[in-house]
Formats: structure tokens, sequence, C-alpha cells
């Protein structure tokens, strides 16, 4: 059969050509009749055929194209999202940079506030928004579970991390708060003659009490002072103590004036320690505690504790033997010049702060007396010096 239309199967412009089988049995006239009733069946396959391989090749995955290479661009920084400093953020820098270089005590001073109050409140808090109002707030918290003196300790700390963030231009200003008023501590107080008497009495036969007590009254020692003390450091021959270093639980470290200096020995604390020297090496510490190391502060403490409670005293701490030591000095009449050398004080401003008046009437008297007192003779007055001339002979 033929059709008057191209074949699609070829690529040229071929007339369609169908050739079919009639079925066995067939003459020729009925053979032409059964092709023209199916020809259109017939070019139906052969253009559905053609479609669908057509549709196939479509379809049919291509192979992948090698990937050319492209010029590499250079990358565009991208902007830096600005993050607020947080009061954490400051404090890691001060401390690496600050903190990390002062004494012991300061730095276990920093963190103990920073662990214990600041960070838990200020922490993740940006500087920017830390304003008087919630500083004041916080205070009056701290207030309800802190004295007044240790509420200023906190925010002396908590101002000191913001000042550091103004010296680094990091903040415009640190609000400016008010210290808290300290009522009058007791523990200033001195010791009256009667309290001291007590205390001697219930420390006869203990030498590790009696020397404490001696070393306070007697010599102004401070408790950390005791503690790093070595009998290589108590010079019985010149009847002076050399005050070198100050106990800590790291070790030893220069003592609060970070310079050794020499204290008298009075004839009664001398008497002790020649007492309690016996045979022991000139490296023992003159308080011994384990391992050949100097006793532990709260130790120390606690047996002081026992102490003025077997004297019915109350313990106030070995500052209070240090003003007891600067006013029995004042009461004999040492000038300021001469306390502010035994109490080793940077400033007399200092010194002024351990004299105290244990008894105003006696005091009062004492004043009055010295207007009755006959006035000095006046000096001579020095008459005009006449020049000598010393004649040689020759």
């Amino acid at each position: 059969m033929m059709f008057d239309c191209k074949d699609p199967r070829s690529s040229k412009d071929r007339p369609l050509r169908i050739q079919k089988t009639a079925p066995a049995g067939y003459t020729l006239e009925s053979a032409k009749e059964w092709a023209d009733q199916n020809a259109e069946r017939f070019l139906a396959e052969i253009v559905g055929k053609t479609m669908r391989k057509e549709a196939e090749g479509e379809t049919r995955p291509q192979p992948k194209a090698k990937p050319q290479p492209q010029p590499q661009r250079k990358a565009e920084p991208e902007p830096e999202t600005t993050k607020a400093l947080t009061l954490a953020d400051m404090f890691v820098q001060m401390e690496d940079r600050v903190i990390r270089h002062q004494e012991p005590t300061t730095r276990d001073a920093w963190k103990s506030i920073w662990h214990c109050h600041l960070m838990p409140k200020f922490g993740e808090m940006p500087i920017g928004l830390i304003t008087k109002t919630r500083i004041l707030d916080y205070r009056e918290e701290l207030q309800k579970r802190h004295a007044a003196s240790t509420c200023n300790h906190i925010i002396a700390k908590l101002q000191g991390i913001l000042s550091y963030a103004v010296e680094k231009e990091k903040l415009a200003a640190v609000p400016k708060i008010g210290r808290l008023k300290i009522p009058s501590a007791a523990e200033k107080d001195p010791y009256t003659d009667e309290e001291m008497r007590l205390l001697l009495a219930a420390a006869e036969g203990d030498e590790v009490g009696t020397l404490a007590l001696l070393l306070s009254l007697d010599a102004g020692l401070r408790r950390n002072e005791m503690l790093a003390l070595r009998w290589c450091d108590v010079d019985l021959k010149n009847n002076e103590i050399h005050v070198k270093h100050s106990a800590h639980r790291s070790g030893l470290k220069c003592t609060k004036g970070k310079k050794a200096v020499s204290v008298p020995m009075r004839a009664r604390l001398k008497a002790e320690l020649v007492k309690a020297r016996g045979d022991r090496k000139l490296t023992d510490h003159v308080f011994q505690g384990e391992r050949n190391a100097w006793m532990s502060e709260s130790a120390f403490r606690n047996y002081m504790r026992a102490l003025a409670a077997k004297a019915g005293v109350e313990w106030r701490g070995f500052h209070k033997g240090k003003h007891t030591f600067i006013t029995l000095l004042l009461e004999k009449g040492a000038t300021l010049n001469e306390l502010q050398l035994l109490a080793r004080h940077k400033h007399a401003s200092t010194t002024e702060g351990y004299m105290h008046v244990r008894n105003a009437a006696k005091a009062m008297r004492a004043g009055i007396a010295r207007l009755d007192d006959p006035e000095p003779d006046p000096a001579p007055v020095p008459g005009p010096v006449k020049s000598v001339l010393r004649i040689v002979k020759s």
C-alpha cells in the first residue's frame, strides 16, 4: 500500500509505503478490499510508533556535559552582627589583663564575689543596661542578707568592672552609687584591762594561745604574719622580730606593705619566746601545723575562739588586738609618727582610725591638768655673732 504522505520513519522525503500480508485464503480482489478497509489502522500504527520513539528519545537521559571551570570570585565578607557586650565578657577581659596580676587574696575576693553575687544577677546582661536604678534595686536585695560593709564591697566590685569598660571605651560612664553607712563595729573597740587579764590567765600554760595574744597585744602583728613567722625570724639577741612574709592558702607572699620590717620586742614577749624556742629548728614555724607547715587559718581561728570562750571574753578577731596595741601606746604618750611606724601604715590617717580613748574621764582630767603645768622657760635668744680672726704665726 502507498499513501500520499511522507514516511515519518525516513530522514529523506520518501512516500510512505506499508507492506502487509493478507490472511490465507484471500484472493487478489478480496486482499485489495481487506487492505482498503484496514489502511487507516495501519497508518495509525506506523505514526503512533514513530511518535512514541520521538517521545522516548526526548525523555532518554542525555550524557552529562563536563562542567567548565569558572573563574573563582572572591567571597565578599559577610556583614558582622554586632553583639552587645555583657558584663561576663568584660569580666573575662579584666580577669586576664588586670586581676591575674594582683595579690592572691585580691584575686580570691574577685572570684568569690563574681561567682556568688555578680554573675547570677548581671552576668548575661549587656553593660549598657546596667543602670543606676538596677544597681540600687540589687543593693536593696543584698541588704536583706548581708551587712552594709559587704554590700558596699560587692557594689564596688561591680563598679570596678564597669570602670574597666569605660577605660576600654565600651561604656560612656559608670553610674555613681553612694556607699552605705557602716555602723561602728565592736571589733574596733580595744580590749579593756580586765579582758586582757582574763585572756592571758586563760592562756597560762598554753604556748600557742600565749604567743598569739602577746604577738598581737605587744607587737601588733597581723594574723597571717604570725602564721608565716619562723624561728629564724625571731632575733632574741637583738630583741627584734623580722616580719618578712604573710601566710596564704596558696603559699607565702609579701607583707601588706610589701616590705620587710623589724619590730622591737617587749620583755614579757621575749620571755615567752625564749621559753617556747627550746630545741626547735630555725626553719620551723612558730605556729607549727601539719606536714611541717604553718597552722591553717581556720585551725588558728578556732583555737583562739575556744581560748576566748574559756576566758569568758567575746572573740572579735586579731584585728581587735592591733587596735588595743595602738591604743595602749597612745595612752603611754607615743606620738602619731611613732604609732604609724609601729603599726606599719603607709598613711597617718589610717593609724588615726586605730587610736581610741578607753577611759574618757581619765583622758579629760589629764587634758585639764596640762593647763596647770608651769610654762616652760623661754629659749635663750642668741646674740650677734662676732667674727673671730685667727692669726697664724709663721
